[in-house]
């Protein structure tokens, strides 16, 4: 477990050697092997297995990209989506350019990063709940603006979002942007596992610990909080350019806050606490809404009753699941040496 006091990540940073900070900015390897392993697995599948493994790769990163708001820094968000539906409205906008579309990926993520880094300083004396309700306003501001814009298809949408042609792959075919989705997503979630390992990312852990104490400990915090802000928006704008490119359409809904609130259910499922929770949130969520509850008439209730049951008895979430068996193992064969010296008395 890692210790996320202030005072001894400052005293980590300050001794560590160069080796260490150097194994330390590296040590995310299992982000490739995990790329790797999967890649190649759903590369043999069928195009409708690819596409849905696509997308949960996408919605995957999305939510990554938020825990470095709820988990990492402790800001309960709900206005998430804006930074992903605008990714996804920047890709829809530019479909008549002629552009990579790895390109404007990368555009977008930067629409994504300066849209978080306004809010951020707007609301950069705010904390708490009020923080909280302003992500929904923001949010739910964008939406409305976008929506009652004719230009932009209002409800229906805009449609014909062209996925483009990379490396001899035409991203039109399932296992074509498979490979193109994967590659992406991978290098993305390898970038934030660095951050996460990194002096950066352990003193944003210490801002949510205790803020007080890094603050008087000489940690930035409102610097952090604007940086992570910027990060979670470019990498989730990132994430909803993918997901035009890979559905072909946007509409207004990849700007709702029920869609923000879908993230954080992941992140919570998942478990915020733990790097890949959300990741793992992620692929459950859409395992249930797309194959085990599809089409159900009460699908929205049997997730929620899901959600109620891993955070009531799973608090680490699902991703939490083992340290939490590993505790009632540890603490079952504590009682053993107990009962058992009780009879021998």
């Amino acid at each position: 477990m890692v210790d996320t006091n202030p005072t001894t990540l400052i005293k980590q940073r300050a001794s560590a050697s160069p080796a260490q900070r150097t194994r330390r900015l590296l040590g995310g390897l299992d982000v490739p092997i995990i790329a790797l392993i999967v890649g190649v697995a759903v590369s043999f599948a069928q195009g409708n297995i690819q596409f849905l493994a696509g997308t949960i790769a996408i919605y995957a990163l999305f939510a990554v990209a938020t825990n470095m708001l709820i988990g990492w820094l402790g800001v309960m968000t709900f206005g998430a989506a804006a930074y992903f539906g605008a990714g996804a409205y920047f890709v829809a906008l530019m479909r008549d350019v002629e552009m990579s579309p790895l390109l404007l990926v990368l555009l977008a993520g930067i629409v994504g990063a300066l849209l978080a880094a306004v809010f951020a300083f707007v609301t950069i004396r705010i904390h708490g709940i009020a923080l909280t309700m302003l992500t929904l306003v923001f949010g739910q501001i964008l939406y409305q603006l976008l929506f009652s814009i004719r230009e932009l298809g209002g409800d229906d949408g805009i449609p014909g979002v062209p996925s483009g042609q990379l490396f001899g792959l035409r991203l039109a075919r399932p296992e074509d942007f498979w490979i193109y989705v994967i590659v992406i997503v991978a290098v993305c979630l390898i970038a934030v596992k660095v951050v996460y390992r990194s002096s950066f990312g352990r003193s944003v852990i210490a801002i949510h610990d205790d803020p007080l104490r890094a603050d008087a400990l000489g940690v930035p915090l409102k610097a952090t909080r604007v940086k992570v802000f910027v990060i979670a928006g470019f990498f989730s704008a990132i994430a909803g350019a993918l997901l035009a490119q890979q559905q072909g359409i946007v509409t207004s809904e990849s700007l709702h806050w029920m869609l923000s609130g879908e993230v954080l259910i992941m992140c919570l499922i998942g478990g915020s606490a733990s790097f890949w929770g959300p990741a793992i949130g992620a692929a459950v969520l859409l395992v249930l809404d797309t194959q085990l509850f599809r089409g159900m008439s009460y699908s929205s209730l049997f997730i929620g009753l899901i959600l109620l049951a891993v955070v009531m008895v799973f608090r680490g979430g699902i991703a939490g699941l083992p340290a939490q068996v590993r505790g009632w193992l540890d603490r079952l064969g504590a009682r053993r040496p107990e009962s058992d010296e009780r009879r021998t008395r």
